[in-house]
């Protein structure tokens, strides 16, 4: 199995980011796609559950918990709950509450499986002189490379999929505050703790259950405004 640079640039270049752009989203989304459609399909199949962080925003609660289905394109899941957990904090100005999701993925729903790339011998060497040649994205290539348990799905979110809540305080960060180990480096202790299987799981102040029950209080609670609001409206055309 050859590993070409095109498939290093795309994969570097989404792990990169696109700091918000869409249209830039979507182009590394198009390149990432075409590049893992030719690999075997030990590189596009999971078969561990994944995890996301997504923050909720008000615009977007009717497509997640009513329709129970928000699809957003191609996105990074992870197999490793606690690095969900961290993933851009815990919140998020104008975000209602931060959610952890967890799916089993469907093969269909799988692009590819950045683990096991780089469990691939072939694929580290190929990587390596990549990087040796100065590929354009190597820094942000070998920035993440497995540690993340990171695996590219094109699945939608789902109310019913939400296990966690996430919550205010976490006793990683505190103890680091403690210690006065600055932000820069927090996400690099985290991982090497992570991958001697030691770390603090994150803060939540509402888990599996207690968030399906919330979101059930939610779906009351709109349906009950919805009706009240109908009412009101019938009874404004009777006067």
């Amino acid at each position: 199995m050859t590993f070409t640079d095109k498939l290093f640039d795309a994969l570097g270049a989404w792990q990169k980011g696109w700091r918000d752009d869409r249209v830039l989203r979507s182009t590394l989304a198009a390149n990432l796609q075409s590049c893992a459609a030719q690999l075997p399909m030990e590189f596009r199949s999971v078969a561990e559950v994944c995890y996301r962080k997504r923050f909720l925003h008000k615009g977007e609660l009717a497509e997640i918990i009513l329709a129970d289905s928000k699809g957003e394109g191609l996105v990074s899941w992870t197999t490793k709950r606690q690095f969900a957990e961290r993933f851009n904090g815990k919140f998020m100005p104008g975000a209602v509450s931060g959610a952890i999701f967890r799916h089993r993925p469907e093969p269909s729903e799988v692009v590819l499986n950045v683990s096991a790339l780089w469990e691939c011998e072939a694929f580290r060497i190929a990587a390596e002189s990549y990087r040796d040649r100065s590929g354009e994205h190597a820094y942000a290539l070998f920035n993440f490379t497995d540690g993340q348990g990171e695996v590219m799905l094109e699945a939608p979110l789902r109310g019913s999929e939400i296990v966690a809540l996430t919550g205010a305080s976490s006793p990683f960060d505190e103890l680091c505050e403690q210690a006065g180990i600055p932000e820069s480096q927090r996400d690099e202790l985290f991982k090497k703790m992570v991958k001697q299987g030691t770390y603090f799981e994150e803060a939540r102040y509402i888990d599996e259950d207690g968030a399906q029950r919330a979101i059930y209080n939610t779906l009351v609670s709109l349906h009950k405004r919805i009706k009240e609001e109908k009412a009101k409206r019938l009874s404004e055309k009777a006067i």
